[in-house]
Parts: structure tokens; C-alpha cells; sequence
């Protein structure tokens, strides 16, 4: 099962530039995301730019 969580906003930090997203649905998800365990999360690169897709 994926939960999922709708923040107001959230706040990304990157390197020297902050970016903040409106209107974003997290999904949580409880188990690994690779078998050796290698990720945490996965973020498009869309919203690492500051761009929205369409």
C-alpha cells in the first residue's frame, strides 16, 4: 500500500537556491525501493528545476 500525503507546500534545497513547491502529493512507501536498499526517494527532475510538468 502507497500513502500518500498532500503538504501545503515544500521546501527544496539545492546547493545555493531554494525551491518552493505548491500543490504536490508525496507517496510514502514502507519497503525498499531497490533490492540492495540503494534509494530513499525518487524526485523528478521537473521539480528539482523549478519546472512544472504538463
Amino acid at each position: 500500500m502507497l500513502l500518500g500525503i498532500k503538504p501545503e507546500y515544500i521546501m527544496i534545497e539545492k546547493e545555493e537556491e531554494t525551491i518552493k513547491k505548491e500543490k504536490i502529493m508525496i507517496g510514502i512507501y514502507n519497503k525498499s525501493l531497490t533490492k540492495k536498499g540503494e534509494y530513499r526517494a525518487l524526485v523528478g527532475m521537473p521539480l528539482l528545476e523549478g519546472r512544472t510538468e504538463k
